[in-house]
C-alpha cells in the first residue's frame, strides 16, 4: 500500500523511562503491511535514554516530542493535538502489535462509515487467551470523534480507557469490531492496573462525573461500588469497605452473587 502525504492513522506512543523495552514497540509499528501513518512518540519526562533509542530510527514517519512527566493521559491527547491522520491509534510503548493491526482496521475504515473500529487482545502470559478488553492498542477512533467526547481524562491515573469508553457509548458513536488479536499487551510492564488506591480514586471519581448515566445502569453501579469494597477492605479501610459493598447490592438486589460477596465481606476479618 502506497504512503500519501497525509497520513490516515496517527499511531501515538507515550512513553517514561521505557529505553529497555521501546524497540519492541516500535519495530513492530513499523512493520505493518499498511504504509500510510504517522508514528507520533510523546516521551513523558523519562530520565533514561529513551530519545537516543529513537534516535536510531531514521524513518521520516517517526515524529518524537518531550515533555515534563504529566501523565499518560495527558501524554496521549498531546499526541492527538499534533496529531495529522484522520484517525487515531494509541499504544503503549511496552505492547506490540501484528504486522495487519492497521491493515485490518484499514479494511473496515475504507467501506464503513464508523467512528471507532475494535479489535481484540492477548496477554504474553497466554497467548491462547483472546480478550475483548478496551485497552490502547485495541481501537482506532476518528479523530474529530475524540475531540468532541472530549479525549482522554487527565485526571485519571487508572481506569482511563475504561472510562473513554464509556463515553464513545453513551455518545452513541458508530462501531465496528475486528475478531483478530492483533496486539499484544505485556502485563510484565503494567503499573496502574495492580494499585487498590488507583481503582479506588476511579471510582469515587467516576461516579461523580458520571453520576447521573451510573445511576441509570445498575448493574455496572453495582460491580462499581462492590469493587471499590473489595479494594477498600484489603487497604484496611474495612468498616467503608463494607459500606461500599452493601450499596453496591442494593443497586441491584437479588443478585445472588453480588448478595453472596457483601455477607462474605460483612463477616470476614
Amino acid at each position: 500500500m502506497k504512503n500519501n502525504s497525509t497520513p490516515f492513522f496517527s499511531v501515538i506512543v507515550p512513553t517514561f523511562n521505557r529505553a529497555f523495552i521501546i524497540e519492541r514497540c516500535i519495530n513492530s509499528i513499523l512493520a505493518q503491511e499498511y504504509f500510510n501513518f504517522e508514528l507520533i512518540v510523546v516521551d513523558d519526562g523519562s530520565t533514561d535514554n529513551t530519545k537516543d533509542v529513537l534516535d536510531k530510527y531514521k524513518d521520516s514517519r517517526i515524529r518524537y516530542f518531550f515533555q515534563e512527566n504529566s501523565g499518560v493521559s495527558v501524554a496521549r491527547n498531546q499526541g492527538s493535538k499534533l496529531a495529522h491522520g484522520e484517525f487515531l491509534v494509541f499504544l503503549d510503548s511496552d505492547d506490540y502489535v501484528n504486522d495487519i493491526w492497521l491493515k485490518d482496521f484499514f479494511l473496515i475504515l475504507q467501506h464503513d462509515k464508523t467512528d471507532v473500529v475494535l479489535c481484540k487482545s492477548k496477554l504474553t502470559e497466554d497467548f491462547k487467551n483472546d480478550s475483548s478488553s478496551f485497552l490502547a492498542g485495541t481501537f482506532a477512533i476518528n479523530k474529530n470523534i475524540f475531540f468532541e467526547i472530549g479525549m482522554y481524562d487527565e485526571n485519571l491515573k487508572f481506569g482511563e480507557n475504561t472510562e473513554l469508553n464509556w463515553r464513545i457509548n453513551f455518545n452513541n458513536c458508530r462501531i465496528d469490531t475486528i475478531e483478530n488479536s492483533n496486539i499484544t499487551y505485556d502485563i510484565t510492564y503494567s503499573e496502574g492496573g495492580a494499585n487498590r488506591q488507583n481503582k479506588i480514586d476511579f471510582f469515587y471519581y467516576v461516579i461523580e462525573k458520571h453520576k447521573g448515566i451510573i445511576d441509570k445502569k445498575r448493574k455496572w453501579s453495582q460491580l462499581l461500588y462492590q469493587i471499590a469494597g473489595v479494594n477498600c477492605f484489603y487497604l484496611g479501610r474495612k468498616k467503608e469497605g463494607k459500606k461500599l459493598i452493601w450499596i453496591g447490592y442494593f443497586k441491584k438486589p437479588l443478585n445472588l452473587k453480588s448478595l453472596g460477596r457483601a455477607f462474605y465481606y460483612s463477616f470476614k476479618k
